[in-house]
């Protein structure tokens, strides 16, 4: 095998189930010459052996597998991958999920035409069956931004900060392998590696394509969070993002506290009864003296909350052409499939 020209790591524990099917969609790529980095975090099933298994019948498949003796959660995993990957754009897939077979073709195209620092695409939710549900991110037409990049980026404008339906030049994420947590961060960790990559990143390509299928799996560690502990988890997030990256760039601290504003109103972590909080004192007492530490009036943004541009009639506009967009998107989609 030649020099690959995309490394794609995936991070799993105990996948036996959907492991292969998520592997064979990177092994039938249509982009030749693709380095598959599979990262064992410490499984307790057979998901060692659909490894070996795939690694003798793709001899000519350049399939590195590493194996943590301990479960040390999924970003520790990436880090490990990260570490051994050798092509010059990096990408990532959940041990679950499935790339399009023209996922990285279509995503190292766009950023070779635009000689851009990561690329992004869209995603399908879809069921286990791979029966197409909603569109998870999406754009009408592929676009390129040189300008506000990080601005742009923590205005969720490309996404929610997922890793997986992106790639990285090398150079912006590999410098980030020894990007290590004070505390082990198990949801939420992919914004915080996003962070560091958009906060270097020049030029953002966006392609209208969905090309990555998000597959709804009810087993997963972020669908069995309540609306407590998701909270409780990117509040710990926000205080990572706030001692690693607040001062690097002037506005920074500004932007970091406004996105995880806007995260944490999301209805998946709105607390009702704010008493269930007590629970997890000790978390939420440790993240705040990591943030207090580095930037004390950051708890004062984080709290704060500025006029909403939604609250304007444009906002509110903007808000409904979004929804009815995706809307006819998942109905279009629907149709054809009749």
């Amino acid at each position: 095998m030649s020099d690959p020209t995309v490394s794609v790591i995936v991070p799993f524990f105990n996948s036996e189930r959907w492991l292969e099917r998520s592997l064979r969609s990177l092994i039938d790529q249509s982009l030749p010459n693709i380095e598959i980095i599979v990262v064992d975090d410490g499984s307790k099933d057979g998901s060692a052996g659909v490894i070996s298994k795939l690694c003798e019948e793709y001899q000519r498949t350049k399939i590195q597998f590493i194996q943590l003796k301990e479960n040390a959660g999924v970003h520790e995993a990436r880090l490990a991958g990260l570490k051994i990957a050798s092509a010059p754009w990096i990408g990532f897939l959940d041990a679950d999920d499935i790339a399009h077979p023209q996922m990285f073709e279509k995503l190292t195209s766009a950023a070779s035409k635009y000689g851009s620092d990561i690329v992004v695409c869209g995603v399908r939710r879809v069921d286990q069956n791979r029966r197409f549900l909603s569109e998870k991110f999406g754009v009408n037409r592929s676009y390129h931004v040189d300008r506000d990049v990080f601005k742009r980026f923590c205005s969720f404008e490309f996404g929610t900060g997922t890793l997986w339906n992106k790639i990285f030049k090398r150079e912006i994420i590999c410098q980030y392998s020894d990007l290590h947590f004070p505390w082990r961060q198990d949801t939420n960790e992919d914004l915080i590696l996003n962070i560091a990559c958009f906060l270097d990143a020049r030029s953002v390509s966006v392609i209208k394509d969905s090309l990555y299928e998000y597959v709804d799996n009810a087993s997963s560690a972020t669908s069995n969070l309540s609306q407590v502990e998701s909270y409780v988890d990117i509040y710990r997030a926000f205080a990572i993002a706030v001692d690693m990256f607040v001062g690097r760039k002037d506005g920074v601290l500004e932007q970091i506290c406004s996105m995880y504003r806007e995260r944490l109103s999301w209805k998946s972590s709105c607390v009702n009864d704010v008493s269930l909080l007590r629970a997890y004192d000790y978390k939420l007492k440790e993240a705040s003296d990591l943030v207090s530490k580095k930037s004390l009036v950051a708890l004062a943004m984080l709290a704060s909350h500025p006029e909403s541009p939604s609250h304007s009639l444009g906002g509110i506009l903007r808000l409904l052409v979004q929804k009815i967009r995706i809307k006819l998107q998942s109905y279009v989609r629907l149709i054809g499939k009749m």
